[in-house]
């Protein structure tokens, strides 16, 4: 069945996911916990953050899944109001009236601009609140948590050898239609933008010696 490209962007996922783990392997509790300023995430949630995020990707890839096996059509589709990731500044009530202009936009994107966009703050966005992260979560547990969680999203793909992943579609008015291979590609970018900014926490003067 369809998954080689699937397959392919979780080896690129997972090759991000080792450039994180290294970064913070060496990271006492105070260094994951310090933030630059008020309202900025610390490394720690940062990491929480990204663990939150694939979380979501791997939920909603199990659910289609589980519609393609009961013979059902393997689409989902999410409004702002459900997941509201969405421009920075435009406020929730605006986002209802732009649903069908993003989610026409969003379609015609080609797959290397999204890449772009993803990876580079080009239009600053606001995390959903399900990825909201939480703060000061123990070293340990988080150093697990990244192996653990890819382990979990590589089992889920692998497991999926019966399902044609390139049917397997949701769409939201910001990201437009992508299926599974897709989801790959933005996790790899989105944790690759994230890397950036972890990296600026630990060069602050301020940042704890350990």
């Amino acid at each position: 069945m369809g998954g080689f490209a699937a397959r392919e962007r979780l080896n690129d996922f997972a090759a991000a996911r080792t450039i994180t783990l290294a970064s913070i392997a060496p990271l006492s509790q105070p260094q994951l916990d310090f933030s630059p300023r008020s309202g900025s995430w610390s490394i720690g949630e940062v990491v929480d953050h990204l663990l939150r995020v694939e979380r979501l990707y791997r939920s909603e890839i199990a659910e289609l899944a589980a519609l393609a096996r009961a013979g059902r059509t393997p689409y989902r589709k999410h409004s702002f109001s459900e997941v509201n990731v969405a421009p920075l500044y435009l406020p929730d009530a605006v986002l209802s009236w732009l649903s069908v202009p993003f989610g026409v936009l969003s379609r015609v994107i080609p797959d290397r601009v999204r890449g772009i966009m993803t990876e580079l703050p080009i239009v600053p966005t606001r995390h959903p609140d399900v990825a909201a992260p939480t703060p000061r979560r123990g070293a340990a547990d988080l150093k697990a948590d990244l192996s653990s969680s890819l382990a979990a999203t590589r089992t889920l793909i692998e497991s999926s050898g019966d399902l044609d992943l390139d049917a397997l579609v949701s769409e939201h008015p910001l990201t437009g239609r992508t299926n599974v291979a897709q989801m790959m590609t933005f996790l790899a970018r989105h944790e690759s933008r994230h890397q950036g900014q972890m990296e600026r926490v630990r060069v602050d003067p301020r940042f704890p010696p350990r």
